[in-house]
């Protein structure tokens, strides 16, 4: 068997996330490629991605890997021809036998988009959340530094998949104005919980139309209570930027 890593960019919106659900809903990711390898290969071939992404969350650079009995010099371009337009392969090659799309992550960037326009944009409706009302980026900026350094980021830990842990390391907590009206949140760090990237901007966004302080958001962070931070970010506005290995 030969190790392969695949290197995948989508659009989330038509899908109920990257991992497998027991539940019937919409497909997911992990359960497309898993179909088609095995399509492909005449065989069940097992995929695991660097960790599962929300319903409707897009990714720039997801990271799977897989074990197949031989590594056709065409299966990238095979992939691509089966896969739905939202969809595409960019790199599929050999990795190292130690190699593990989860395992062997040394950090993530996640990247948040806000469209802040008194009108929607339709060609970003999917891809960015809409705020109506304006964002002023320096104070954005003033609560992201306080998220940044080595934290318990209980406060901001959707319920679901227990773990034994809630401390994480953000490298990377900043706004930054792409190009005019379009924001975009870039956080990079060491690990991130269930929905933590949305419930930091959701947070963000809060505390910006109530006027809180960043003192307030450093309670709330030193809280270690999920009630405490409010709102939650949609989905469709997050794209799993990059996955970082050593």
């Amino acid at each position: 068997m030969i190790r392969v890593r695949l290197d995948i960019q989508y659009k989330g919106t038509p899908f109920g996330g990257w991992q497998k659900q027991k539940a019937k809903g919409p497909p997911t990711l992990q359960g497309l490629f898993e179909e088609l390898l095995s399509l492909i290969f005449n065989q069940p071939i097992r995929v695991i991605g660097s960790g599962r992404t929300d319903a409707g969350t897009h990714a720039r650079q997801q990271v799977a890997h897989c074990d197949l009995p031989h590594l056709p010099e065409n299966l990238r371009y095979k992939l691509n021809r089966l896969l739905p337009k939202e969809v595409a392969v960019f790199r599929a090659g050999p990795a190292p036998e130690n190699f593990h799309a989860l395992a062997s992550v040394v950090s993530k960037t996640y990247v948040y988009r806000v469209w802040n326009h008194s009108v929607p944009h339709p060609f970003l409706a999917e891809t960015s959340h809409w705020v109506q009302s304006p964002l002023s980026l320096p104070a954005l900026n003033s609560f992201a530094k306080v998220f940044q350094g080595t934290h318990d980021f209980k406060s901001f830990q959707t319920r679901g998949t227990p773990v034994p842990d809630t401390t994480r390391t953000l490298f990377l907590s900043e706004w930054v104005e792409r190009r005019p009206h379009l924001l975009e949140y870039r956080v990079r760090g060491n690990g991130f919980l269930k929905q933590m990237v949305r419930n930091l901007v959701g947070l963000q966004l809060y505390a910006q139309r109530k006027g809180l302080s960043p003192q307030d958001l450093k309670v709330i962070l030193e809280a270690k209570d999920r009630r405490e931070a409010k709102d939650t970010a949609p989905s469709h506005g997050l794209i799993l930027w990059k996955v970082h290995y050593s």
